[in-house]
């Protein structure tokens, strides 16, 4: 931790959570006005629990971003969901994520369950308003009903702050009541510090991130990359990952008629990769066939996606 010479200076963990695809990436990365968590209109594209750091005159509030709770249980979702919920040991607040363009469902009224459970104090931000803002009410009503079935008098809920990740509507409100309920101390990462992510899986993301805007919907569960190498050699990062399937017919689609797609989301990545470490990168991209690679407890280990 370092110290801060600023007698009131503010800092503290905030832990982002929310249902697949509410938007919780896209708020972090305006937030911190830095691409650190991946984003694409598919859901589950977060896999690991994800440290940014943002420094503003007198706080730092240290952001932690994390899978989207499923209500479906197999072993990656599994994990995924034991990603999200071990990420409030030790957090300060809470930044609940809802998308109120669509209806509550069975995995927001999991994550309500969930939340009540809990005694630390929530900042609700109802995202995508510029969709549409029709179900606000409902969102509030079904969190004010856990609350009567529970007999929790005191709403820990601190606000309920309608923003817009994608227009920037209301995100400066939703900065300044985060930090209004940061504790006074020291700040824990000096100010250079953008995010304690390892570089192997944010370079994995990124290279996720470009398979899923190349390929769409058709296999965004069925994909996991694993980094196995970064070599610096003296004018350019040389690196080699390994993309993970789970049967020949989708090794075909990510390879693409005449490698298009993989040589796409390599050009992609690759870029991405480049403005992450600021200097060339040579991308060396491969695909394997490991079927059910969700269910192997050593293949999840070796992704970073257990929770010990």
């Amino acid at each position: 931790m370092n110290d801060s010479p600023a007698e009131n200076f503010k800092s503290g963990f905030v832990t982002i959570i929310g249902r697949p695809n509410s938007g919780k990436s896209t708020i972090l990365n305006y937030l911190v006005g830095n691409k650190i968590s991946i984003v694409s209109p598919i859901p589950q594209t977060t896999r690991h629990q994800i440290r940014a750091i943002l420094n503003i005159p007198g706080a730092q509030i240290v952001f932690v971003d994390t899978p989207g709770i499923h209500s479906f249980q197999d072993n990656l979702a599994g994990q995924l969901n034991s990603i999200a919920k071990a990420s409030m040991d030790g957090c300060d607040l809470v930044l609940y994520v809802v998308d109120v363009s669509r209806k509550t469902g069975q995995e927001e009224e999991a994550i309500m369950d969930f939340l009540t459970n809990q005694r630390i104090r929530i900042v609700m931000a109802m995202n995508k308003i510029d969709l549409g803002d029709k179900h606000i009410e409902e969102y509030v009503k079904l969190w004010k009903d856990k609350l009567t079935l529970k007999n929790i008098t005191s709403d820990p809920v601190i606000y309920y702050l309608p923003v817009s990740a994608k227009t920037g509507k209301n995100m400066d409100v939703l900065l300044q009541s985060l930090v209004e309920n940061l504790p006074i101390q020291p700040s824990f990462y000096d100010d250079q510090t953008p995010t304690d992510f390892p570089l192997k899986f944010r370079i994995a993301d990124s290279i996720r991130e470009k398979l899923f805007l190349n390929l769409h919907k058709e296999l965004p569960h069925s994909i996991a990359v694993e980094v196995e190498e970064i070599k610096e050699k003296a004018r350019i990062t040389y690196v080699r990952a390994i993309i993970y399937v789970n049967r020949p017919s989708q090794k075909k689609i990510v390879i693409g008629t005449k490698g298009e797609i993989l040589k796409e989301a390599g050009s992609m990545a690759r870029q991405d990769i480049e403005r992450i470490i600021g200097r060339k990168v040579y991308l060396e991209l491969w695909v394997k066939v490991v079927e059910d690679w969700q269910s192997k407890t050593r293949i999840l280990k070796e992704l970073g996606y257990c929770v010990e």
